[in-house]
């Protein structure tokens, strides 16, 4: 009788487990390490987190329009967008079945920025002291 209720319990386990409903992931940065401290977010669902030491997030529930927890909903479309200062949101969209989807990896790319110098040449003279500058000072300046 106790092997029926060990084996009983045993199943009643792996049904649980199965039922675990997750949306898992890394970001990394271009080079492929991977990046702490990005916030992940999930649309429809309104769900943010952090990204851990090893890049990684878990996104196990959505929220309601009052705020309250619910399950992720499957069989449904969803984003990803990765924010981090200095790099351009990534975005990842997908399609959730159900059980525990693992995401490729979100790669970060920095933000760059271009300098345009315009059609009008510069013109030294509107700038006649050019001794003052927020930069160093070097000897004979």
């Amino acid at each position: 009788m106790p092997a029926r209720v060990l084996s009983a319990a045993a199943a009643l386990l792996l049904v649980g487990c199965a039922t675990h409903h997750a949306i898992i992931g890394t970001v990394v940065d271009r080079n492929g390490e991977p990046m702490d401290r990005v916030i992940v977010s999930l649309e429809p669902g309104g769900v943010e987190t952090i990204t851990d030491s090893e890049g990684s997030f878990v996104i196990d529930y959505l929220r309601d329009p009052s705020g309250e927890r619910t399950k992720l909903q499957r069989r449904t479309d969803y984003t990803i967008e990765a924010f981090r200062t200095g790099y351009n949101v990534a975005r990842t969209d997908f399609y959730f079945k159900r059980g525990e989807l693992v995401l490729d990896p979100i790669t970060m790319v920095e933000d760059t920025i271009r300098v345009d110098m315009g059609d009008e040449p510069l013109d030294p003279d509107k700038f006649p002291d050019r001794t003052q500058s927020t930069g160093a000072t070097y000897e004979g300046e």
